[in-house]
């Protein structure tokens, strides 16, 4: 079985999408929480594709004999080094949400929006670490490598396109996630309990955020 890593573009888009919400809720499935797929990508994806840094996406072949159009994605990092543009890019996801509300998916998915507004997590110095990023593999994938490899390919399109540092979001119920950005080098900047998953998990989670210095290597 190889496993290989290439730039994702924007016609990726809704493999992309596709794997962050099969994996959007602690490596399981973003409809227990957010039942509105299209919404979902307009939050998780589209702002990534207008204008990141460093999306790149993991896919393995099963069968060596097989051809190119076997290759199955399972795994996705994107990011974003300028933190102005990629608020304006959650913008953008507003009139679609607006227009939608009229379904029910929808109204559920608010509820999540709304207690991310109210909960917000942890931030590290926007000017000591511009970027930020999201690595989203598949489960049935883990073990392979996929993770380490797109997250030290994406730290090297950082360093070479001179990002001083990176963050990242993420909760200590990702176990393996945690161990896997300890051991490329991201430390623990600040942490906190959240309420915010508290409806789906049905308790308090802790929220942590990661930083990364891209200048001491």
């Amino acid at each position: 079985m190889s496993l290989s890593i290439r730039p994702a573009t924007p016609d990726d888009r809704n493999t992309l999408a596709g794997l962050a919400y099969d994996t959007g809720y602690f490596g399981d499935s973003a409809s227990r929480y957010f039942p509105d797929r299209e919404l979902f990508a307009a939050f998780w994806t589209d702002p990534y594709l207008r204008g990141g840094l460093g999306n790149l996406i993991a896919l393995r072949q099963p069968d060596s004999r097989s051809g190119e159009a076997s290759m199955q994605p399972v795994g996705f990092i994107v990011g974003s080094a300028n933190p102005a543009r990629y608020r304006r890019g959650l913008l953008r996801a507003a009139p679609l949400l607006l227009s939608r509300l009229g379904r029910p998916d929808t109204r559920r998915s608010l509820r999540y929006l709304l207690r991310a507004a109210r909960y917000p997590g942890p931030h590290a110095s926007d000017s000591l670490y511009p970027a930020h990023l999201h690595l989203n593999v598949r489960r049935d994938a883990r073990g392979l490598g996929a993770g380490t490899a797109l997250l030290r390919a994406h730290l090297n399109l950082l360093r070479e396109a001179g990002v001083p540092g990176v963050q990242l979001s993420t909760t200590t119920e990702n176990v393996a996630a945690l161990g896997l950005y300890r051991k490329l080098g991201f430390r623990v900047a600040d942490e906190r309990e959240t309420p915010l998953w508290q409806p789906w998990l049905g308790r308090p989670a802790r929220h942590v955020v990661m930083t990364r210095s891209l200048l001491e290597d």
